[in-house]
């Protein structure tokens, strides 16, 4: 009797020592994951602020050049290579809202795995709740004011493309089709910006769709305490 007591008490000091070792290496793998995270946003933090004090200058810059010249827009476009200058930032705008896209794509597939793997596996082993942070702040009626921000800050770069190149055609599309005809360098330039501008764009509404995959997992997240209550 009392060999099988010992036995069994060594059995639960095992398992207990197996499940603290198990818990310390998933807690290991979030602390890690939470890291890369932190980095992530940082750097998004900091290409964000780059970018609105690029834009603020060539705002400037336009501006500067248009009061010198005491001319509009369309003269700015057809003045020497202005063209290629403005539609290059056009360019650049769709290359930063891709990187800024798949940086959020990042952040979002790490913080889902965090909860819905690593948070999980580490309730199931410990039997307390783990990692509610997620589950507390998407749940508390914020999804406009992520969709304000997603829709100021984060489609600002594909706003300023758009404008930048619908200008252009708007002033010197048909003045260099009449001396070019479709020769024009100029006006095949704004054709591959505006492919470049509307492959982000599409880019950045796909990898919307895993922002939206939380509420799937929260919903999950709800109803698996209710189903094991009623077992």
């Amino acid at each position: 009797m009392l060999e099988t007591e010992r036995l069994k008490h060594e059995e639960e000091r095992i398992t207990l020592e197996r499940q603290q070792i198990e818990i310390n290496l998933h807690l290991e793998d979030f602390k890690a994951r939470w890291q890369e995270l932190l980095s992530l946003q940082n750097e998004n933090n900091r290409w964000t602020t780059l970018y609105v004090t690029a834009l603020l200058l060539v705002v400037g810059w336009v501006i500067n050049n248009s009061g010198q010249h005491n001319s509009g827009l369309g003269d700015l476009y057809a003045r020497s290579d202005n063209a290629y200058l403005i539609l290059s930032i056009a360019v650049l705008n769709a290359l930063y809202a891709f990187a800024m896209a798949f940086k959020g794509y990042q952040i979002q597939q790490i913080a889902q795995y965090q909860y819905e793997v690593i948070s999980q596996r580490i309730r199931i082993i410990s039997k307390i709740e783990f990692n509610e942070w997620e589950r507390y702040r998407r749940g508390q009626g914020h999804k406009l004011l992520r969709l304000a921000y997603f829709l100021l800050v984060k489609s600002l770069p594909i706003v300023v493309s758009y404008t930048i190149i619908v200008q252009y055609w708007h002033y010197q599309w048909n003045p260099q089709a009449i001396s070019d005809s479709w020769k024009s360098s100029r006006n095949w330039f704004s054709i591959a910006a505006f492919i470049l501008v509307t492959f982000s764009f599409i880019f950045s509404l796909l990898t919307l769709k895993l922002g939206r995959r939380w509420n799937i997992i929260l919903r999950r997240r709800e109803a698996r305490p209710q189903a094991n209550n009623a077992l």
